[in-house]
């Protein structure tokens, strides 16, 4: 599964890099704010590169995906496009189904793919591309609340979690491409605390969202 999701979703991103203008190209994206456009796709090919070299010293961290952006500053849009159809077919193979609950290629381009699309305006990535993170993003959520009072979420299909235990129990509803961006540190305290919850959440709650760290800045959000 995670070779497919990731090479249709390189394969997408390819397409819309392909209709980027120069105002587009360089434009600040929100959910990455020290990147733009340009930038954020430098890091998407520099990962998939590392991957296949196996250069993974560092691997998440600020300087590893510095890296990724210094090193590709001269290429133009194409040539970076270039540089990761031709390391793909290498790279799709880096990827196996145990690496679904732990940090893996296909999860950061499906990310990144929709700070694009909020980038630049755009609608949603369809549900079928993003759906099997959800789960996986929700049991983040599920150890960061173990301790909390009983949180029930459930999404716009109709999907449940329950997080915490005990009394009393707090009921959320959301929509579940808010939830997983929420997961993704991709929305706001203010923006998660505007949901439907049943009472008001607690701080630990609201705190509960975000695997790279709760963040204050509100962040676009496409129309379904």
């Amino acid at each position: 599964m995670l070779e497919l999701t990731y090479r249709t979703a390189r394969r997408r991103v390819c397409a819309l890099a392909a209709t980027l203008d120069e105002e587009q190209v360089h434009r600040h994206v929100p959910a990455t704010p020290r990147w733009t456009v340009y930038e954020l796709l430098s890091h998407l090919v520099g990962c998939a590169a590392d991957a296949v070299s196996g250069r993974l010293d560092g691997v998440t961290s600020d300087q590893w995906t510095a890296r990724h952006v210094r090193e590709r500053r001269s290429k133009s849009i194409g040539a970076l496009m270039d540089e990761w159809d031709r390391i793909g077919v290498d790279a799709d193979a880096t990827l196996t189904d145990e690496q679904l609950y732990g940090p893996n290629l296909a999860i950061d381009t499906i990310c990144h793919e929709s700070d694009l699309h909020e980038a630049l305006g755009l609608p949603r990535v369809d549900r079928e591309h993003w759906q099997p993170f959800l789960d996986v993003t929700m049991l983040y959520l599920g150890k960061q609340l173990r301790r909390s009072t009983t949180l029930l979420v459930v999404d716009d299909e109709g999907q449940q979690w329950t997080c915490g235990s005990g009394e009393p129990m707090t009921l959320l509803r959301a929509d579940g491409y808010e939830l997983l961006r929420a997961n993704l540190s991709r929305r706001s305290l203010q923006q998660i605390a505007g949901w439907e919850w049943t009472p008001a959440p607690t701080e630990e709650m609201l705190h509960g969202f975000g695997v790279f760290g709760t963040r204050v800045d509100d962040q676009p959000v496409p129309a379904p």
